[in-house]
């Protein structure tokens, strides 16, 4: 049966949230501030991640950075959360979007950062659909 990524058990190791993020406040935010926020998080995955990504949207359509989670803290009263990484954000091969759909970086999706290590396109990330 084809996997549905919003449907994850424990036993895909999932330990890290990726998120797509616009040239400027990725730079401003992520790389400048070391955090992410205002992010969507499942209830059931904030005790997994240990891991952020970014994805920056288009014309960049990459993952182009990390950085391991020190800790997620709520973030305003919608339901948000703001993740504080532990160090700076490290640059990484860019995965591209490549023959991915757009729509798959839409918001934050979750994966394997041993996962993420190896993989060559955002496809590899969640399977081709």
């Amino acid at each position: 049966k084809a996997s549905d990524p919003s449907d994850i058990s424990v036993s895909d190791g999932i330990d890290t949230i990726i998120v797509p993020a616009q040239k400027d406040g990725f730079e401003e935010v992520f790389l400048g501030e070391d955090c992410w926020y205002a992010i969507r998080i499942s209830g059931g995955m904030l005790g997994k991640i240990k891991f952020i990504a970014g994805y920056q949207t288009a014309p960049i359509s990459a993952i182009t950075h990390y950085a391991p989670v020190d800790r997620i803290e709520p973030y305003g009263d919608a339901g948000k959360y703001k993740l504080i990484f532990s160090e700076p954000a490290k640059a990484i091969h860019p995965i591209p979007l490549a023959d991915a759909s757009p729509a798959n970086m839409k918001g934050p999706r979750y994966s394997n950062f041993a996962k993420l290590k190896e993989a060559k396109t955002v496809a590899d990330l969640f399977g081709k659909k």
